[in-house]
């Protein structure tokens, strides 16, 4: 009996020690990831125009007009109504 007591007892001592490591280096990884993102902003910030300049690097082709596009109309035809 003195023996599965002794096993109890390291399991437990080894899974609470275990979950304050983990605690420990999920915070650190946490603060990190807070870190690399703020710094990932301020450079965003930091390469932003100023307001009121706008620069277009590219402007893409028209593309070309359909026949359908310049089509004016056709031919105006009488209707008449039959009885």
């Amino acid at each position: 009996m003195g023996v599965l007591l002794k096993i109890v007892l390291f399991i437990l001592v080894f899974f609470w020690a275990l979950r304050g490591i983990s605690r420990f280096f999920l915070a650190r990884f946490v603060k990190q990831a807070q870190q690399r993102h703020q710094f990932q902003g301020q450079q965003n910030r930091q390469s932003r125009p100023t307001q009121g300049n706008v620069n277009i690097d590219y402007a893409p082709k028209k593309p070309k007009k359909k026949s359908s596009d310049t089509f004016k109309g056709g031919d105006y035809v009488d209707y008449e109504e039959v009885d």
